[in-house]
């Protein structure tokens, strides 16, 4: 005899999955789950229930009952990952045509599942693939996660080829809806009482999914107001003295990089309080490499300077004490050599990226103090825009890890005032966006804006006037992955 559904199916007469201690049709719903008819004794104790809950109880066993001549329940043993997946995502009662829904959201997944988490992260065989291994069960037991990978999913899918389909964007815009609303409750939730460590990583999990949605979009991220929202969490996470999981190490490692990446263009930007970074460096080393390609050495000389030029811009420091700071890690980034780092692997590419990492890295410390006073032409600059441009020429066309040149490339393009090497720089975006769907429009548009006020100044106008600057009305967070 099969058990009996919840509550709440019961009371919308639809099929339940008969998951425990909560169906998981009505998590993927938003839906409380009112829990099992107890028509049992447990320990030899009576359980009674009020007059209300009996009277729901019967009401959704008549309705029940009428549906059971169009439904036939069954119990089948345990579903695998990608059954539960499906099973969790029924959108619609069965009152209605849902079917194409369903089967919608099943190819979302299977979308997401194949696809988006083979372009996010750098295959190695050391490193798992966090997206699939740890996000995608994560959403099969919380319906805002879940509303967050089918809304990046159906982005993807949206802008793929170049060709914006209506329907799907619909679709990716009321996922993602439903997500910060589920993000906004946990927030609140975390205020009035505090998040259970497994909600604190659902919230982290939504958000890099919100972020990661941005990307795909447009690559720009409104305000930085996701990443703002849990910094004081990944704080609060990198300060506890208790070991921490692959999947939280991840959240917190990756959320941390985007914070620092939106910290390029301005300082002032930065949310993550230095404790966080260190924690990043020391504890999760190989998820940063894995995920960015870029060496921890070089991820902490950005963090020092980043951190330093925070406190330059709030007039904590003056330029002489901030050129004291920016020194030595001018002088670290010249004298590393990316041949004689530590790597996931053997693979000869890891050395070409981490090489244009640190150029990438030695361009921002030559804008700091004063970001107008190098002109493009000056051979420093130029040398590090050549060397980044050298890396990706050595690299594969169709290697895994060229799709991580995606922010030195930008930088170099924002550097580099010749025509040659603009040309070639578009055709490496534009690869890159065929590697990973991801459009990269705010690359392109911000690049043509630099070039052609280039073409019309003498002056070299710094990149960051397009992108953190007081005569800017709207800022935005620009992020590259």
């Amino acid at each position: 005899m099969p058990e009996p559904a919840c509550a709440t199916c019961r009371r919308k007469s639809r099929r339940c999955d008969r998951r425990r201690p909560h169906c998981l049709r009505c998590i993927s719903k938003g839906l409380e789950c009112e829990g099992y008819p107890l028509c049992f004794k447990m320990y030899n104790v009576k359980t009674q229930t009020s007059y209300k809950s009996r009277k729901a109880q019967r009401i959704g066993a008549r309705r029940s009952a009428s549906s059971s001549a169009n439904e036939e329940d069954t119990h089948e043993g345990p579903p695998t990952r990608m059954q539960e997946a499906m099973l969790s995502i029924q959108l619609n009662d069965l009152s209605t045509p849902a079917k194409g829904d369903v089967e919608e959201v099943h190819q979302l997944l299977a979308y997401y599942e194949t696809t988006i988490c083979s372009a996010l992260p750098v295959p190695s065989s050391s490193f798992v693939n966090p997206f699939k291994s740890y996000i995608l069960p994560l959403a099969h037991t919380d319906s805002g996660l879940l509303n967050g990978v089918l809304g990046l999913t159906a982005c993807h899918l949206a802008i793929r080829d170049r060709q914006p389909n209506s329907c799907m964007a619909t679709n990716a815009l009321q996922h993602r809806l439903v997500a910060i609303r589920s993000m906004s409750s946990l927030l609140i939730k975390e205020q009035r009482t505090g998040l259970s460590s497994a909600e604190e990583d659902i919230a982290l999990a939504t958000v890099l999914t919100l972020v990661l949605h941005d990307i795909c979009e447009c690559g720009m991220s409104t305000h930085g107001a996701h990443l703002n929202g849990v910094a004081f969490l990944c704080s609060r996470i990198a300060m506890a003295s208790s070991d921490h999981s692959p999947l939280r190490l991840f959240l917190v490692t990756a959320l941390t990089w985007f914070d620092l990446l939106r910290g390029f263009s301005g300082a002032e930007k930065l949310a993550f309080p230095p404790d966080t970074r260190k924690f990043v460096a020391e504890k999760a080393a190989l998820t940063l490499h894995t995920l960015f390609g870029c060496p921890v050495e070089i991820f902490e000389a950005i963090s020092h300077m980043m951190s330093a030029g925070k406190m330059f811009w709030a007039k904590d420091i003056d330029t002489p004490e901030f050129q004291q700071l920016l020194d030595p890690i001018h002088a670290q980034l010249q004298a590393w050599d990316p041949k004689k780092g530590h790597y996931p692997d053997e693979d000869v590419e890891w050395a070409l990226l981490a090489n244009a990492y640190r150029h990438t890295a030695i361009l921002r410390v030559l804008r700091f103090p004063d970001p107008w006073l190098i002109p493009c032409t000056d051979n420093r600059i130029r040398s590090s825009v050549e060397a980044i441009l050298d890396s990706s020429a050595k690299m594969s066309w169709h290697s895994p890890y060229f799709k991580r040149l995606i922010f030195p490339l930008f930088v170099a393009g924002a550097e580099t005032a010749s025509p040659h090497q603009q040309r070639y720089i578009t055709l490496c975006v534009d690869h890159i966006r065929e590697l990973t769907g991801f459009t990269n429009d705010s690359i392109s548009e911000l690049l043509g804006k630099i070039w052609e006020d280039r073409r019309k100044s003498e002056d070299c106008i710094p990149w960051f006037e397009y992108t953190c600057s007081v005569n800017l009305q709207r800022q935005h967070d620009y992020l590259f992955f």
